[in-house]
C-alpha cells in the first residue's frame, strides 16, 4: 500500500499513512501527533507503529510534546520512504506503483507478507521463515520466466503462480 502525503499529516491521517508500506511525503509535509493537545493519545495504532519505526525516545518527542516534524526530517527518521516537491508527488507516486507491478505478485505477496510476520521475530526465526519463502518460490512459475527472461535479456512477464 502506497500513500502520497502531502501538507498536514496530522492525527488519524498520520496513523493510517503509518500502516502503509510506503510513504512519499511532499516537501510542505508536516506529520504530528497532537492528541496531547485535547487530553488524549493517538488511538489507531499511531504510537505502537512508530516506536517500531523511529524507537521509543522519539515517539515520546512527537506523541508526549506533541510536535509537528517535515517531510525531509520523517525521511531522515525512516518514516517517509522519500520526499519530492509538491510538483512532483503524484507522478513519483505513480512511478512507484509502476516499478511494484513489474515484480512477480507471488514474490511481492511473499515477500510483504514475510516482513510483517517477521517484524518481532527472533533472527533464527526470521531466517528459517525466509528459507521456507525462498524455496517454495524456486517452484513457482514466475520463477521459472524470472530465470528464463534474465536468460534471454528480456523483460520478464509474471503471472502469479
Amino acid at each position: 500500500m502506497i500513500v502520497a502525503n502531502r501538507g498536514y499529516t496530522f492525527g488519524v491521517g498520520f496513523e493510517l499513512s503509518l500502516a502503509c508500506d510506503f510513504r512519499v511525503a511532499s516537501q510542505t509535509t508536516r506529520y504530528a501527533l497532537p492528541e496531547q493537545n485535547l487530553g488524549q493519545i493517538p488511538g489507531s495504532g499511531g504510537s505502537a507503529r512508530l516506536q517500531k519505526i523511529i524507537g521509543i525516545t522519539r515517539t515520546k518527542h512527537m506523541v508526549m510534546r506533541a510536535k509537528r516534524i517535515t517531510g525531509d526530517q520523517a525521511y531522515a527518521w525512516g518514516i517517509a520512504t522519500e520526499v519530492v516537491p509538491d510538483a512532483e508527488l503524484e507522478s513519483t507516486v505513480d512511478a512507484l506503483a509502476d516499478e511494484l507491478r513489474r515484480f512477480s505478485p507471488l514474490a511481492q505477496r511473499t515477500a510483504k507478507k514475510l516482513i510483517n510476520d517477521n517484524e518481532d521475530a527472533p533472527l533464527t526465526v526470521a531466517i528459517e521463515m525466509e528459507g521456507h519463502c525462498y524455496s517454495r518460490l524456486r517452484s513457482s512459475k514466475d520463477f521459472k520466466e524470472g530465470v528464463e527472461a534474465f536468460h534471454s535479456k528480456r523483460p520478464a512477464v509474471f503471472t502469479g503462480e
